[in-house]
C-alpha cells in the first residue's frame, strides 16, 4: 500500500512538474522560433532551416581527409525505447508493467533472438536485412533530469547534468575545424538544421548566432544575388564598431551561405521517390538533394516531434514511427549505385526514455535510458551496441539504469566517422570517454588517388561572331548550371540547372539581348559536387 501511495505521489508530482517544464519550455522554443533568441534561418522547400555560423580554435583542416556526412534525428519530446526495441529475453516484465500498452508477441518484429522492434518501424526491417540497422541500447547519462528543456540542453552542450554550458558541442566543433572564420569565411554552411527553431546544439563558445529569415528558394536566390558584401574596413575604433564589424562578419557569411544552398539545390536532382508529404521525410528529401547537389556541409540536424507520449501513446507511435521508417528507407534508397552510399551516416537521438510502467494515460512519463537507431551501408552489418537495461531493477525513481553514456557515442562519431583526432574530440566533449565503440567504421581518409583529377574538366571564355562564348568539358553525365557575374555582384543565369551528358559545350553571353553594360564579368560553371570560374570581358 505504502508503495503505491509513493508511486502516485511520484505520478502526483511528475504531473505537475510535466506542465511547469511544458510552459517554460513552450516559451523559450516560441522565442526562438521567432529569431528573437539567435539562429540563422529561412525557408528552403517550405521547410525552416537553421545555418551554424561559428568561428575560432586551432587544428589542420579536417574537411579535407574525409568525405562522409552525419545526420542527427531527433526524436522530440523523450522517447519511449521501451516500446520501440523490445528485450524478448525479459517479455513477462515487460507485458507485466505494460498489460495494455505492450505489443503482443505476435505483432513484434523479430530482429535476432534477443529484440525486437515496434511493429509500426517495418519499413526498417529492409535496413536491418541489409546490414544498414545497429541498435544502440541503455543510452544516458549520470543524474538525468527530466525537464525536456533542460535535458535537451544537456544533450546539446554535451554536459555534465549539474553544469550550465552555453555552447552546443557541434558549435565546438565548427569553431575547431574552422579556426580561420572571420578572416577566411567557408562558403557552405558547416552544419544545418532543419525543422524547428535554432537550437543550442549550433552555438560556438566565441560566436553566438544572429537571426536571418526568408520564405522561399526563390527568395533565397534574390538575397543572394542582390546582396552586398559588407566591408570590413574604416570602422570606427569603438564599441559600436566592434558591433558593427561583428554583425557585417555574420551578414557576410549568411548571403555566402545561402548561395551555397541555393546552388546545391538547384544541382541536385529531384527524387522520384515517395517521401510522404509531411516535415519530417520532406526534410529528408531536401537533403538528399543538397547532398546529391555536392554540398559540403558535414552535419545536418532534423527533427521529428511528438515523442511526449503521456496518452494515447500506441496510435501516436503508429504515425510517427510510419513516417520515420518510410522517410529513412527512402533516404538510403535516394543514395544507392551512387558515390555516396557508404558515406552517409545518421544517428538518432532524444532528451530521455520513459518509465517502464504504463500509466493511465495509457502511456508512459518521463523516465531515463532508452534506445538510440544507427543507419547506413558504412555499419557493415546489423547489431546491438550496449546492454539492454533490467525491467525490474530500476533505480529509486523506477527508471532504467543507463550503461552507455551519450557522449560516449559522440566521441566516437567524431574520430571514428568525421576523423577528428582524439585531443580534440576529447577537448570539444570536455573529457576523454576511452576507446571508440565499434559501430563497424573508422577513421578512412580519402585517398589522393579517389580525388577527381582536374585535367578530366576544362572551361574558357571565347570571342567572336559578335558575342562572348563560355565553353566547358564534362568527362561525365552531370547536372550542370552556368552564370554571369557582375562586379556589383549581380548573377545572370546563362544555363538553368540540367543534366548534361559528357562532352562539350558552349554557352553564348548574348550581350545585346541581356542588355548587359560593357566591363568585366566573372563566369561561373556549377556541376555536381564542384564549381569552376573565369573571368571574361565584355565591349
Amino acid at each position: 500500500m505504502k508503495n503505491n501511495i509513493y508511486k502516485r505521489g511520484l505520478q502526483l508530482k511528475d504531473g505537475i512538474l510535466h506542465e511547469e517544464d511544458h510552459i517554460e519550455y513552450s516559451r523559450r522554443r516560441f522565442i526562438k522560433s521567432f529569431g528573437l533568441a539567435g539562429g540563422v534561418g529561412f525557408m528552403l522547400g517550405k521547410l525552416p532551416i537553421s545555418v551554424a555560423s561559428l568561428t575560432r580554435w586551432s587544428m589542420p583542416p579536417i574537411l579535407e581527409k574525409s568525405d562522409r556526412i552525419l545526420i542527427l534525428i531527433r526524436l522530440k519530446g523523450g522517447n519511449d525505447g521501451i516500446n520501440t526495441i523490445i528485450p524478448l529475453d525479459q517479455l513477462s516484465a515487460y507485458h507485466n508493467a505494460r498489460p495494455t500498452l505492450g505489443f503482443a508477441d505476435e505483432e513484434m518484429i523479430n530482429l535476432n533472438d534477443q529484440i525486437a522492434m515496434n511493429p509500426y518501424m517495418v519499413e526498417l526491417k529492409r535496413l536491418w536485412d541489409d546490414g544498414m540497422m545497429k541498435v544502440i541500447q541503455g543510452v544516458g547519462y549520470p543524474e538525468q533530469n527530466m525537464s525536456h528543456f533542460r535535458s535537451t540542453d544537456i544533450w546539446a552542450s554535451a554536459s555534465d547534468s549539474d553544469k550550465l554550458v552555453n555552447s552546443g558541442w557541434i558549435g565546438r566543433y565548427v569553431e575547431d575545424i574552422f579556426p580561420n572564420y572571420v578572416e577566411d569565411t567557408p562558403i557552405y554552411p558547416p552544419a544545418i538544421q532543419i525543422g524547428g527553431g535554432s537550437s543550442l546544439l549550433f552555438t560556438g563558445e566565441q560566436v553566438d548566432k544572429l537571426g536571418f529569415e526568408a520564405f522561399s528558394a526563390e527568395q533565397i536566390s534574390e538575397l543572394a544575388a542582390s546582396g552586398q558584401v559588407h566591408s570590413l574596413d574604416n570602422l570606427p575604433a569603438c564599441s559600436y564598431g566592434d558591433q558593427l564589424k561583428y554583425i557585417r562578419i555574420m551578414t557576410n557569411s549568411t548571403y555566402k551561405f545561402v548561395e551555397s544552398l541555393k546552388a546545391a539545390y538547384d544541382l541536385g536532382s529531384e527524387s522520384s521517390l515517395p517521401y510522404e508529404d509531411a516535415d519530417f521525410p520532406q526534410a529528408l528529401k531536401i537533403i538528399a538533394r543538397l547532398i546529391k547537389g555536392g554540398l559540403k556541409t558535414k552535419i545536418y540536424v532534423v527533427e521529428l516531434d511528438g515523442f511526449d507520449t503521456h496518452a494515447n501513446q500506441i496510435p501516436t507511435h503508429e504515425m510517427l514511427w510510419k513516417q520515420f521508417s518510410g522517410g529513412v528507407n527512402n533516404f538510403y534508397k535516394d543514395f544507392e549505385g551512387t558515390t555516396y552510399e557508404d558515406k552517409i551516416l545518421t544517428v538518432t537521438f532524444s532528451e530521455f526514455g520513459r518509465r517502464v510502467q504504463q500509466n493511465d494515460g495509457p502511456g508512459t512519463d518521463h523516465g531515463a535510458a532508452s534506445v538510440m537507431l544507427a543507419f547506413g551501408k558504412c555499419l557493415e552489418g546489423n547489431g546491438t551496441l550496449g546492454k539492454y537495461p533490467s525491467l525490474t531493477e530500476l533505480d529509486d525513481n523506477d527508471n532504467l539504469v543507463f550503461n552507455v553514456d551519450f557522449r560516449h557515442i559522440y566521441s566516437t562519431l567524431f574520430t571514428e566517422w568525421l576523423c577528428l583526432e582524439d585531443d580534440h574530440s576529447d577537448a570539444i566533449l570536455f573529457k576523454d570517454f576511452g576507446d571508440p565503440l565499434d559501430f563497424g567504421f573508422m577513421c578512412q581518409e580519402v585517398s589522393s588517388v579517389n580525388k577527381r583529377p582536374k585535367s578530366s574538366y576544362s572551361h574558357f571564355a571565347s570571342y567572336g561572331l559578335g558575342d562572348v562564348f563560355i565553353n566547358y568539358t564534362i568527362p561525365k553525365d552531370t547536372m550542370v548550371m552556368v552564370e554571369l557575374i557582375s562586379m556589383d555582384g549581380k548573377a545572370i543565369l546563362l544555363d538553368r540547372p540540367m543534366l548534361k551528358k559528357a562532352g562539350t559545350y558552349q554557352i553564348p553571353v548574348k550581350q545585346s539581348q541581356r542588355k548587359l553594360m560593357p566591363g568585366a564579368y566573372v563566369y561561373r560553371i556549377r556541376i555536381t559536387g564542384a564549381e569552376f570560374s573565369g573571368k571574361l570581358i565584355l565591349h
